[in-house]
């Protein structure tokens, strides 16, 4: 997440340029929300990019936001059966964006 926002202003340790970091922080297609391999929306804190994880035995979120140099990665080793969003990951997450 940290290399992502700095290569967004051209401070890329890893030689990520910022038109290829702009590329993937835009709409792709007919998806307004989808960018490239992740999430695109608004939230309080601004524009987020973020990505849900799940499998057998483990949940997990990212959540980035580029203009404030902010985030949060969330990773359990459980799979409640619901939606992240719909658990403890969710509550996290809300509590982090300040909306409880």
């Amino acid at each position: 997440m940290i290399e992502l926002m700095n290569a967004i202003v051209g401070d890329s340790k890893l030689g990520l340029s910022p038109l290829t970091i702009n590329e993937m922080f835009t709409s792709q297609g007919e998806c307004e929300w989808s960018g490239l391999g992740c999430f695109l929306g608004n939230t309080s804190n601004g524009f987020e990019l973020s990505s849900l994880g799940w499998g057998v035995g483990f949940q997990s979120l990212l959540a980035l936001y580029p203009q404030k140099k902010e985030g949060i990665i969330i990773l359990t080793n459980t799979e409640l059966g619901i939606h992240q969003m719909d658990g403890l990951i969710g509550e996290i997450y809300r509590a982090f964006i300040g909306k409880e």
